[in-house]
């Protein structure tokens, strides 16, 4: 009696109705339900590898901005030494001292070695051909 009511309840819950009309269905939708589960999976994959890759690609990032930023930290060293030995050098001291005594500051300085513009036009010579 129980097989006889399994049957039944197939039978009502399939639609099968003495074919094998049901059993077709019942494949049908698990392998459905087996494609979207691989989609659902295939698509996992691809977004775990493109999130490992952006990971890489953030961690060498900084590393570049570390880099950077010690070569920055050392050329601002290397140029605070460079500056200190100027201003500590006896010929440099005295060329500004000299500088200094005749009033020729910055501004005095630059007015004098201004570049000149072209006042007309100059024509070019013609090459010989």
């Amino acid at each position: 009696m129980t097989g006889f009511w399994f049957h039944q309840f197939g039978l009502r819950r399939f639609n099968i109705k003495g074919r094998g009309h049901g059993l077709r269905i019942m494949r049908a939708r698990l392998a459905r339900d087996r494609r979207v589960n691989r989609r659902v999976m295939q698509s996992l994959i691809a977004s775990q590898v493109a999130a490992a890759e952006i990971e890489e690609q953030i961690r060498r990032i900084r590393e570049e901005v570390e880099l950077r930023f010690v070569a920055n930290v050392l050329d601002d060293l290397w140029v605070h030494d460079c500056l200190f030995e100027v201003e500590n050098d006896p010929l440099m001291r005295n060329a500004l001292e000299r500088i200094n005594s005749q009033n020729m500051g910055r501004r005095s300085t630059l007015r004098m070695n201004r570049t000149r513009t072209f006042t007309r036009r100059h024509r070019r010579r013609p090459g010989p051909q």
